[in-house]
């Protein structure tokens, strides 16, 4: 049973945080900074027993950090989060639509100016939820319909944090939202993350071409390095990984159903979560292309593999793939994805 948190406070009006355009939410256990520059997820600090507390996501200084690089960090992506192949994809009435590409031929989480680039409206505020939301018109990066989306953070226990994306549309189209916050559970921005123990409840993944688009089939994780059946150091596993990690894993149990996915925790501090999600995939993403000319909030050069990113979403490309679970969107339907993360 999930018992309702003990909110200490959010944030009072004219604080610092409110001038730097950020809103906040907290229990005894944890204090979430949300921006509604991308609906981010700026911040989250798990509050140690000492009375310390430590921000366990990779964080920049503030809004203009993160619109002078294009990292996605803690951002809700889409209309379509991951990538579509040759930024264009044949709709079930057999209209084709091509897309803004923004990386080379490939469209990725959903165009030159997706839903991260966006300052989101913010339509309602509790001691305990945050609601964001977003209007996209007919055409914005290439798709068809007027598109509207929510993104709603709650605290649903002291130590546990649910995200509910929604949408509707006026035209049918492809929908795939997800959340891109990148995870250094001991802190420390100054090592990599890839001691961290992880867990994915996956016998299956998505093998890649050269531009990143799944190739045909699902490969089975048995024998690889892409194997996290059983909690398995990154570090280890990505000796074993030929494509490196940024793949789709094809989730057991039943979409819609929200459901413990994957585990991931970090050995030396104990710090730790388990994640759910109501989605078919999980997206695992080391920050590869972090360099030390991108800095964090603290002024951390942030170096590659300092971050995890475990983004619950529909598989890659799955527009263009009729043996992927359905990424459509038709009139008169709502999307909605539940994730969960709860923190130890």
């Amino acid at each position: 049973m999930i018992n309702k948190p003990a909110i200490v406070a959010t944030v009072p009006a004219g604080t610092k945080q409110e001038k730097d355009n950020m809103l906040q939410l907290e229990t005894a256990k944890m204090r979430l900074v949300l921006s509604p520059y991308g609906a981010r997820l700026h911040e989250l600090w798990l509050r140690n027993d000492d009375g310390t507390e430590t921000n366990i996501t990779v964080s920049l200084a503030d809004d203009a950090a993160y619109a002078a690089q294009d990292s996605y960090i803690g951002a809700i992506c889409g209309r379509f989060a991951s990538r579509i192949a040759n930024a264009r994809y044949t709709s079930p009435d057999g209209t084709e639509f091509v897309l803004s590409a923004n990386e080379g031929k490939t469209h990725l989480h959903g165009g030159k100016i997706g839903f991260n680039d966006h300052n989101w409206q913010v339509q309602n505020t509790s001691k305990t939820a945050i609601r964001f939301d977003l209007h996209s018109a007919d055409g914005d990066q290439g798709y068809p319909g007027n598109f509207d989306a929510t993104a709603t953070y709650s605290i649903i226990a002291d130590n546990r944090l649910r995200l509910e994306m929604t949408a509707t549309c006026d035209q049918t189209c492809p929908v795939n939202m997800t959340n891109h916050a990148y995870w250094n559970l001991s802190g420390r921005l100054d090592k990599p993350a890839t001691n961290h123990i992880l867990q994915i409840d996956a016998d299956a993944y998505l093998r890649l071409d050269d531009s990143l688009i799944p190739l045909p089939g699902r490969q089975d994780v048995t024998g690889s390095g892409y194997d996290f059946r059983n909690p398995s150091e990154i570090a280890q596993n990505m000796a074993h990984a030929d494509q490196g990690f940024d793949h789709s894993y094809c989730l057991n149990g039943q979409r819609g159903d929200l459901r413990q996915i994957a585990t991931l925790t970090d050995p030396d501090s104990g710090r730790g979560f388990k994640l759910f999600s109501t989605e078919p995939g999980l997206q695992l993403y080391l920050a590869q292309h972090f360099t030390n000319a991108m800095t964090a909030k603290d002024g951390t050069a942030l170096d590659k593999f300092v971050g995890i990113a475990l983004e619950p979403q529909a598989f890659t490309d799955a527009p263009n793939r009729p043996d992927f679970p359905s990424a459509w969107l038709n009139p008169g339907e709502t999307y909605r994805h539940v994730i969960e993360w709860e923190f130890s």
